[in-house]
């Protein structure tokens, strides 16, 4: 299940409204704490000790509660590396720790899974970007807001630990040997930047999901939990003469999906993006049971609708 650790600072994480399958997330980034300012034992980041070397998990200490009124930062030690920048796919352990008991809520390092996620404000919190903006690769950043832990629960500071682990600049679009696409339902054709667009669908629509490759990339490939970026555009197979969404719209950029196989985002997604190798363009087929199902997605996508996507994955991190 994704964690509780990107559940504040990426409170704007998978908010598309085409791909997502619930309602968009709250951002609870400015809601103020339960525990009042008077009734605190410590009051700011300066009371708060950060124990441990940076690739373990660390020890957090403070007198609690702690109650911080504004988001702070403090880099506890910078690392060695280029700064992260705009635009990049960033890999970092994060540990939260609740303010008001000043016990561990989660850390990525129990799961062993780091946490992935783009340096693009429309999909995490202002916050955390303006915390890691030209921080160094291999630093250790304290931060604190105030928020709900998880929905449903009283607002509070929250203390976050993040160690940079690395940072990649995803591509811009697909970027590879174009594949022979003679015997696929569809056909892609590319715009001079990349953008896709698709023929009128052949044949009857499937009833499971399909996966085809349009241009084969030579990076790794996506594995289950990971965060992947990627650009994307949807159509009904019953209409192609417009998509129903695209991340290359009104220069919207990448979307991150995180992690794969469970992200919010439809179950075709989930299952297709797994097995693509980075550079990569697929096109996937996916029926209704993996899409939106019987209720559909109004007004753009009518219930029992099978969808057309061609998606290009940019990087994939985690």
């Amino acid at each position: 299940m994704r964690t509780k650790v990107l559940a504040v600072i990426a409170a704007a994480t998978l908010l598309l409204s085409a791909c997502g399958q619930g309602e968009e997330a709250k951002d609870t980034n400015s809601a103020p704490p339960s525990v009042s300012a008077k009734d605190a034992k410590s009051t700011s980041l300066d009371d708060v000790t950060v124990e441990g070397k940076i690739g373990q998990k660390p020890k957090v200490s403070f007198e609690a509660p702690l109650v911080v009124d504004k988001t702070g930062k403090s880099v506890i030690k910078e690392g060695k590396g280029d700064k992260v920048a705009d635009g990049e796919q960033v890999t970092a352990q994060m540990t939260l720790v609740s303010g008001t008991t000043g016990k561990q809520i989660e850390s990525s390092y129990d799961s062993k899974s780091p946490a992935g996620f783009p340096m693009d404000k429309s999909q995490i919190s202002e916050q955390l970007y303006d915390a890691l903006l030209d921080t160094k690769v291999g630093s250790r950043v304290l931060m604190s807001l105030n928020g709900s832990a998880q929905e449903g629960q009283p607002a509070q500071t929250l203390v976050y630990v993040i160690d940079i682990e690395k940072t990649t600049k995803p591509l811009a679009h697909a970027e590879g040997k174009k594949v022979d696409q003679s015997k696929n339902p569809v056909t892609v054709k590319w715009a001079d930047n990349g953008e896709p667009s698709i023929s009128k669908p052949k044949g009857k629509a499937p009833k499971e999901l399909e996966t085809y490759t349009t241009i084969e990339g030579d990076g790794p490939k996506v594995k289950e939990g990971q965060s992947v970026a990627v650009h994307y555009s949807g159509w009904l197979w019953d209409d192609n003469s417009k998509y129903f969404d695209s991340s290359w719209q009104d220069d919207r950029g990448p979307f991150a999906v995180d992690p794969v196989g469970e992200a919010g985002v439809i179950e075709g997604w989930n299952e297709g993006l797994v097995g693509a190798k980075v550079g990569s363009q697929i096109v996937l087929v996916v029926p209704p049971d993996k899409g939106y199902g019987e209720q559909g997605s109004p007004p753009s996508i009518p219930g029992n609708a099978t969808l057309v996507f061609v998606i290009d994955v940019l990087s994939a991190q985690g």
